[in-house]
């Protein structure tokens, strides 16, 4: 759960950067960046508890690491378009 929680509060973050760039301030990502380390880390220990115990993610997992990567994309595709058009 703690990767689903911080992906959303990643994604939480992104929208809110985005208002702000549409009301002419500068595209700022690095707050929903510091969620999606922590979205990472609670990944990686997941992964890592799961491999220990040698068992397949369940559907909740798979899941939360969709949405994860799914937030990620969303930061990427951001950052590419609204950080050109800030340059211009």
């Amino acid at each position: 759960m703690q990767v689903l929680l911080a992906a959303g509060q990643a994604k939480q973050a992104l929208l809110h950067a985005i208002a702000a760039h549409q009301h002419g301030q500068t595209l700022n990502l690095q707050p929903g960046h510091h969620h999606l380390v922590t979205a990472h880390q609670a990944q990686n220990q997941l992964t890592a508890r799961l491999a220990d115990q040698q068992q397949s993610p369940d559907v909740l997992t798979c899941h939360a690491m969709d949405t994860l990567m799914a937030v990620e994309s969303n930061y990427e595709l951001v950052q590419a378009l609204l950080s050109d058009s800030s340059a211009r």
